[in-house]
C-alpha cells in the first residue's frame, strides 16, 4: 500500500538502524540500502530514506506519479487517468478525439487493452474500453497515488496486453486534513473554434463550474480514519458541428457536376425529366431538402449539390461524483489492516440537436458506482496476504428520440433525429487474492483473481425497418443517371449519382428489422429488445523474485487465465449450424479447385439450448510467461563507480512476456444486432431495381414495403434467406489473441535529483482480433490454365481504362475455360466478357456481379447465361458481405525512447519524454469499432493490408512539470522575507504540459468504387507520382472556394491517386496529416493563513498558444470528391481555454 514508512532493521552484534520517511509507491518496486554498524543491540542508529528513482526489481516500463502532480498539473476536465498520456510511448489524439482509436495506444498496443484498477479492483469500462477511462471517475482530491507500468508488466499485474493503470484512494491520518475549492471557466476567457470563426459564428458559451470538498482524519486515534470526496461539475456551454445539407440549388431540384474541362454544368429539373427519365424530380423530396437550414460551410461536401451548415447548440452537463474510504487497523500492532471504499456518481449530459430548434438528439444519464474491501495481513514478518473485493456496477441510459421507421437520404445529413434508445446496467464483482512470500533471497508472489461479469442491456435500435435513397442500389450502381452526362468528370460521377437519386426520390434499399423470442414469440416493430450477457474470468499467477547477488535479480512467473465463452442467460443466443472460419476456408478451397460457391452450402441457425455451440471456444490455455533480468553494478570507486555512480545508481534491464488481450464486448454488440432468428437484418437484393422502377419517396416516415423482406418464420433451424444480404456475424474459431513485449533499458540516477534512462521497446501481436468479409467473392482458379479470376479481371480491367477497343481485346483463357457459351459468331468469350468491365468501369465487383448472379438478381445477361460452372460461381446467394472478427491479424512496434527527470525537494518535478518509434499491422481498429474502415477487404490476401498502423507517430515527445518558485521564507531567495514581503514573492508554483507529435498517417479512399468488396470502398491506388503535402489555411480548391487543406495544391495529389483494380485493396496510409501540439499551463499563488491551512489561487490555460493542428482522419480524401478534396473539416486541437481556481486546503 502507498504511504510513508519506516524500515528498522536488528541482527546481533550490530546496532539496530532506522530509516525514516520511505516514500512507497503503488504497484512500484523499490529497493532501500541499509548499512548495519557494530554496537550494542540497544543502540539506534536513524537516518532519513533518499527517493529513489531506479528500479533495480524488476523490467517493468512506466512511472508512477505522486499527489502533488495528480493536484497540481493543468488536466482537461481534472481527469487522472489522462496522466496516461503523459508517458512515454503513449499516443495523443488532442482534446477535441478522447475516445479515438489512435488516442491511447501504448507502445503499438490497441486503446481499449489497458487496464484499470483502484484500490485493486476492477474498474474499466466493459462496453466501450476507452483508452484514459474509469467507470467510477476519480478526482483529483481523492487519489493518493497513480501508477501506469506501460510494457512488461509483473505477472501479479499483467491481465491484459495494454497499459496497467493503477489507482490508489486517500486515506485519513492521525491529523485532520482536506480542502475545498471551486474551478470556473468562462466564455470570456475562451477562444472561438477555427472553423466557427471561419463560418463568422460567434465563439460557443462555455461556463464551466466544478467545486467540492475533501476531508480525512480519525475517528478512533491510531486505529480507525475516514476520507471522504464531493465533486460536483456544472457545464452551461455550447458545442458546435457541421451537417451536409442541399445546396439552394439542389433544394431547388437543380443538379450541378464539373466537366473534364473544369467548368460547371447546371441542370435543370426539365432537364432532369428529359435527359435522365422521365419521372423526373420528387416534390415530396424537394419539401424535406427545403427544409434544411441554408448553408454556410464550404469546408464539407461535393462544393456544388451538398454544402455544409456549421451551428452550435447548447449541451449542457450536470456530475456529481462522492467518494469516501474507511480504514481500519484492527491491531495494535497493524498487522492486520481493512479498508472499504465506496463512490457513487449522478450524471446527465445533453448532446447536440439535429439542427437548431430541435431537442437534443439524445441525453445521456449515468448511475456508475462501486464498493471495494481490502484486508492486508502480516501472518508472518516473511509472509503477506492482501485480499480484496470489489463490486463495480456500470448504468447509464441514452434516450433516443425516433420512435418511427424513417427513410433517408444519402449524402445528406438526416433532416430530423433518428437516435434510439439503449440503457445497460454491467455489475462487475471482483475477488482478488495476494500472497507475499519472502524466502532467503526469494521473494515469491503468488494468487488469483476471479471476475463475474453481468451485462443486461435494453434498446430498441435494432427495432424498427429503414430505407435511403440510395443510388448505388440501382442497376449498374446507378450509372443511368449519369450516363447523359459524358463530359462529366470521372470524380463527379458517384456524388452526382447520390443527389440525382434524391432529388427523383428513388428510395432503392430497405432494411427490413424484425425481433423474436428464443421460444418463438414475435416482437412487435418498435418493441424494445432485452439481452443479458454473462462472462466470467478466472486468472492465477505465481512469480519469484531471485536476488542472485546484491547486482543481480531474476524475475520470472506466469500468469494462467481461463476465459469461458460469454453467453446469454436467458437462452436469447444462437449460432450457425457450421463454423464461419471453416465455411470460408471451405470456400476458398472450392475457389482453389475451380468449383461453385453453392458446394459450400447455406448457413443456418440454431439456439444453444437446441444444440447450439458456444460463441467461442472456451480459452483454457492462456498460458502466459514473464522473465526479467536486472543487473545494477556495486562498484563504490574508480570507474566503476565513474560510469554508474556507485551501488544502487544505475540499473540495466531485460524484460520478456507474453500477454492476452481482453475481447468480448464488441463481439456481444456485433452478435447481439445480428443473431439471425433472434435480431433479424435484411436488406432487399441491389442492383435489382432501375431508375424506374424504384419507389418514390413520399414521407421521412413512409418506408416503401415492396422493399421489405419477408421475416423468417419462427422456427428452428433459421436459415438465412438468398438475398445476397450485408451483414455481421461471429466467427466462433477465433483463438485468443496475444502479445510478445520485450524491454532493454538502463537507467542512471545522477546527483542533485536527475535521472535519465535509455529504451529499446518491442511489441509482437499475433492472432489480432480484426474483422474480415468472409462472403468476398472468391478468387476463382482455372486449373486448365492456371490463372485466377483476380489475375485475369485486372487484365479486361486494364485495358477498360486504357479504353481499348472490344476487336483489339486478345483472348484471356481463364474467360475462354469459364464464359465459353459467351462466345458469339463475331466475339470471343474473352471479348463479351470485356463489354461487362467498359460498362461498369472501376465498379469491378458489379462487373463481376453481373456475371455471376442469376437472372432474377439483375446479372447472368451474357446471353442469360452465368459461367459454364452456372449462377454463384464467384459469390455466395446468401451473403454479398458479411464482416465477423476472426484471429488473423498481427503486428509488430519497434521503439526507442528517452526520458530525463529533475525531482526537487517538496514532491516538485519536471520530466521529459521522447520516443522514436514504428507500428505495422494489418488492421488498427480496436474491437469496439465495427466499422467498415477497419475490416480485412481482401481476405484471401490479407497481407496486402499490412502497413504503418493508422496511430503510428514516429515522434512522440511529451514535457510536464510541478515547481514552485524559489522566492520567500525559508526558500532560497529571500528566506528571511518578513510577512508582507512573503505574501507578495513567496509560494507561487508553476506547472505546465507539453505534447507534441509528428503527423498521423491516412488513405486515400476511391469513393463509391468497389474494386474488389462488394460492400466496402478501397483505398485510392498511389501512381508514384509525387505531390506535395503540407497544412495549408487557404488552398485553392478544385471547385468552389478554398480553404483549410492538407495540400498546397489539391489537384496535383488527387492527380497522384487513381481507384483500385481487381483484387487490390489500393495504398494504405501513404501520407500524413497534422500531428499534435498543446501547451496547457498553470499559476497558482499559495497564501498561508495560519499554520498548516493555506489558500491557493490557480490560473489554468488550456492550448496556452491557441495552436490550431487539423485531424486529418476527417479530411475529405476521396477521389470521388473532388470539389472538396483534402479539405479539413475539424480540428485535433481545442481552442484555447482558461480556468481559474480558489482552493482552501487544511
Amino acid at each position: 500500500m502507498p504511504g510513508n514508512y519506516r524500515l528498522r532493521v536488528s541482527a546481533a552484534g550490530f546496532a539496530a538502524a532506522t530509516v525514516d520517511s520511505i516514500r512507497l509507491l503503488v504497484n512500484t518496486p523499490t529497493t532501500v540500502p541499509v548499512r548495519l554498524e557494530l554496537g550494542s543491540v540497544s543502540e539506534t542508529i536513524s537516518v532519513s530514506a533518499e527517493a529513489t528513482q531506479i528500479n533495480t526489481v524488476d523490467a517493468t516500463v512506466g512511472n508512477a506519479f505522486g499527489t502533488k502532480p495528480i493536484l497540481q498539473l493543468p488536466f482537461e476536465a481534472r481527469n487522472v487517468v489522462g496522466l496516461l498520456a503523459l508517458q512515454p510511448g503513449v499516443t495523443y489524439a488532442g482534446d477535441n478525439l478522447p475516445n479515438s482509436y489512435r488516442g491511447g495506444n501504448v507502445n503499438g498496443g490497441k486503446s481499449d487493452q489497458a487496464n484499470v484498477t483502484l484500490d485493486g479492483v476492477d474498474v474499466n469500462d466493459q462496453m466501450d474500453r476507452n483508452a484514459f477511462t474509469s467507470v467510477l471517475r476519480m478526482t483529483p482530491d481523492s487519489v493518493q497515488e497513480f501508477r501506469v507500468t506501460t510494457l512488461n508488466a509483473t505477472p501479479d499485474q499483467g491481465r491484459s496486453s495494454g497499459a496497467q493503470v493503477a489507482l490508489v484512494t486517500k486515506s485519513g491520518t492521525n491529523e485532520l486534513h482536506g480542502s475545498l475549492y471551486h474551478y470556473h471557466r468562462n466564455t470570456a476567457t475562451t477562444a472561438n473554434d477555427f472553423f466557427l470563426n471561419s463560418a463568422g459564428i460567434e465563439r460557443p458559451k462555455l461556463i464551466r463550474n466544478i467545486f467540492g470538498a475533501s476531508a480525512g482524519g480519525p475517528l478512533i486515534k491510531n486505529r480507525l480514519f475516514l476520507f471522504g470526496n464531493y465533486e460536483g461539475r456544472r457545464d452551461a456551454r455550447d458545442e458546435s458541428v457541421v451537417r451536409l445539407v442541399p445546396s439552394l440549388e439542389l433544394r431547388q431540384g437543380i443538379l450541378q457536376y464539373l466537366r473534364t474541362d473544369g467548368s460547371v454544368v447546371r441542370i435543370t429539373p426539365a432537364e432532369i425529366a428529359s435527359r435522365i427519365h422521365a419521372r423526373g424530380v420528387n416534390q415530396a423530396a424537394l419539401r424535406v431538402m427545403q427544409g434544411y437550414p441554408n448553408p454556410n460551410d464550404i469546408t464539407v461536401g461535393d462544393g456544388l449539390n451538398v454544402q455544409g451548415f456549421r451551428f452550435k447548440a447548447p449541451t449542457p452537463l450536470r456530475w456529481n461524483t462522492y467518494i469516501a474510504k474507511l480504514d481500519w487497523l484492527v491491531d495494535s500492532a497493524s498487522k492486520h489492516t481493512l479498508f472499504v471504499r465506496g463512490n457513487l456518481q449522478n450524471d446527465r449530459q445533453d448532446h447536440l440537436p439535429q439542427f437548431p430548434g430541435m431537442q437534443p438528439n439524445r441525453v445521456d444519464l449515468r448511475n456508475n458506482k462501486g464498493i471495494a474491501t481490502g484486508l492486508t495481513s502480516v501472518l508472518r514478518p516473511n509472509l503477506i496476504s492482501t485480499f480484496r473485493y470489489g463490486l463495480t456496477r456500470q448504468g447509464f441510459e441514452n434516450t433516443g428520440i425516433a420512435k418511427f421507421s424513417p427513410v433517408t437520404l444519402r449524402g445528406l445529413a438526416d433532416p430530423v433525429g433518428l437516435t434510439r434508445g439503449f440503457a445497460a446496467k454491467i455489475p462487475v464483482h471482483t475477488f482478488a487474492e495476494d500472497v507475499s512470500w519472502i524466502k532467503g533471497s526469494h521473494t515469491v508472489q503468488f494468487g488469483a483473481v476471479v471476475r463475474i461479469i453481468r451485462n443486461e442491456r435494453i434498446t430498441d435500435q435494432n427495432s424498427w425497418s429503414s430505407a435511403v435513397s440510395n443510388a448505388s442500389w440501382l442497376v449498374d450502381s446507378g450509372a443511368g443517371l449519369t450516363r447523359p452526362f459524358p463530359d462529366m468528370a470521372a470524380g463527379w460521377l458517384v456524388p452526382f449519382r447520390f443527389q440525382a437519386s434524391n432529388v427523383m426520390g428513388l428510395v432503392t434499399q430497405g432494411t427490413a428489422r424484425y425481433n423474436y423470442l428464443v421460444d418463438g414469440t414475435v416482437l412487435k416493430e418498435g418493441d424494445p429488445v432485452l439481452r443479458n450477457f454473462a462472462a466470467e474470468e478466472y486468472e492465477m499467477y505465481v512469480q519469484d523474485t531471485w536476488r542472485i547477488s546484491r547486482a543481480l535479480t531474476l524475475s520470472a512467473g506466469v500468469r494462467w487465465s481461463l476465459l469461458p465463452p460469454l453467453y446469454e442467460k436467458n437462452g436469447q443466443q444462437v449460432s450457425p449450424n457450421v463454423r464461419i472460419g471453416e465455411w470460408f476456408d471451405l470456400r476458398g478451397g472450392l475457389a482453389q479447385q475451380g468449383r461453385s460457391q453453392l458446394e459450400a452450402g447455406r448457413i443456418s441457425f440454431v439456439p444453444r439450448d437446441k444444440g447450439g455451440r458456444p460463441l467461442y471456444p472456451f480459452h483454457k490455455k492462456n498460458f502466459a510467461p514473464r522473465l526479467a533480468l536486472v543487473y545494477s553494478p556495486q562498484g563504490d570507486s574508480g570507474l566503476s563507480r565513474f560510469l554508474f555512480g556507485g551501488p544502487g545508481k544505475t540499473a540495466i534491464r531485460i524484460g520478456w512476456g507474453m500477454y492476452y488481450d481482453l475481447f468480448g464486448s464488441g463481439l456481444m454488440r456485433s452478435y447481439d444486432a445480428t443473431a439471425f432468428g433472434l435480431s433479424t437484418s435484411l436488406v432487399n437484393p441491389s442492383a435489382a431495381l432501375d431508375i424506374g422502377d424504384a419507389p418514390a419517396f413520399t414521407a421521412i416516415d413512409q418506408v416503401p414495403r415492396s422493399l421489405l423482406l419477408p421475416g423468417p418464420e419462427p422456427k428452428w433451424p433459421a436459415t438465412y434467406p438468398d438475398a445476397f444480404a450485408i451483414t455481421n456475424g461471429l466467427d466462433d474459431t477465433i483463438r485468443a489473441p496475444y502479445n510478445m513485449s520485450a524491454n532493454f533499458s538502463i537507467a542512471r540516477e545522477f546527483g542533485g535529483g536527475w535521472f535519465a534512462q535509455v529504451s529499446y521497446l518491442g511489441r509482437f501481436s499475433r492472432r489480432s482480433l480484426t474483422r474480415r468479409d468472409v462472403a468476398t467473392p472468391t478468387d476463382l482458379a482455372d486449373p486448365k490454365s492456371g490463372q485466377s479470376y483476380f489475375q485475369a479481371a485486372t487484365i479486361l480491367a486494364r485495358q477498360a481504362v486504357a479504353n481499348t477497343p472490344v476487336a483489339q481485346v486478345q483472348r484471356v483463357p481463364f474467360w475462354e475455360n469459364f464464359y465459353s457459351r459467351a462466345a458469339t459468331p463475331t466475339l470471343t468469350a474473352t471479348q463479351v466478357v470485356y463489354q461487362r468491365f467498359v460498362a461498369n468501369l472501376w465498379d469491378w465487383t458489379y462487373a463481376l456481379y453481373q456475371l455471376d448472379t442469376p437472372r432474377g438478381f439483375g446479372g447472368c445477361d451474357l446471353r442469360n447465361r452465368c459461367s459454364d460452372l452456372g449462377p454463384w460461381a464467384f459469390y455466395h446467394p446468401q451473403y454479398s458481405y458479411l464482416s465477423v472478427f476472426s484471429s488473423i491479424g498481427g503486428g509488430n512496434y519497434h521503439g526507442g525512447q528517452l526520458t530525463l527527470r529533475k525531482r526537487f525537494a517538496g514532491g516538485d518535478q519536471i520530466e521529459a519524454n521522447y520516443t522514436f518509434s514504428k507500428s505495422i499491422d494489418l488492421r488498427s481498429n480496436v474491437e469496439r469499432e465495427a466499422s467498415a474502415t477497419g475490416v480485412i477487404w481482401n481476405p484471401w490476401q490479407p497481407g496486402l493490408h499490412r502497413g504503418v498502423s493508422d496511430y503510428d507517430n514516429t515522434h512522440l515527445f511529451n514535457m510536464y512539470g510541478v515547481y514552485s518558485l524559489p522566492f520567500g521564507r525559508g526558500k532560497r531567495f529571500a528566506s528571511g522575507a518578513g510577512r508582507l514581503l512573503n505574501a507578495l514573492i513567496g509560494g507561487w508554483e508553476v506547472s505546465g504540459i507539453w505534447r507534441w507529435s509528428s503527423g498521423f498517417p491516412i488513405s486515400i479512399f476511391s469513393g463509391s468504387l468497389w474494386a474488389t468488396n462488394w460492400n466496402n470502398w478501397n483505398w485510392a491506388l498511389w501512381k508514384g507520382t509525387p505531390f506535395r503535402t503540407k497544412t495549408t489555411k487557404n488552398a485553392p480548391a478544385i471547385a468552389g472556394p478554398g480553404g483549410p487543406n492538407m495540400f498546397p495544391s489539391p489537384k496535383e495529389a488527387l492527380d497522384a491517386f487513381e481507384p483500385e483494380y481487381p483484387g487490390g485493396i489500393g495504398t494504405r496510409n501513404p501520407i500524413r496529416g497534422d500531428g499534435v501540439f498543446n501547451i496547457d499551463s498553470s499559476l497558482s499563488k499559495r497564501f498561508l493563513i495560519r499554520e498548516g491551512h493555506s489558500l491557493r489561487l490557480v490560473w489554468d490555460a488550456f492550448n496556452l498558444t491557441n495552436t490550431v493542428r487539423f485531424d486529418v482522419f476527417d479530411a475529405s480524401l476521396n477521389i470521388t470528391d473532388e470539389g472538396t478534396f483534402g479539405k479539413y473539416s475539424t480540428t485535433l486541437s481545442t481552442a484555447r481555454v482558461m480556468q481559474f481556481a480558489l482552493r482552501y486546503e487544511f
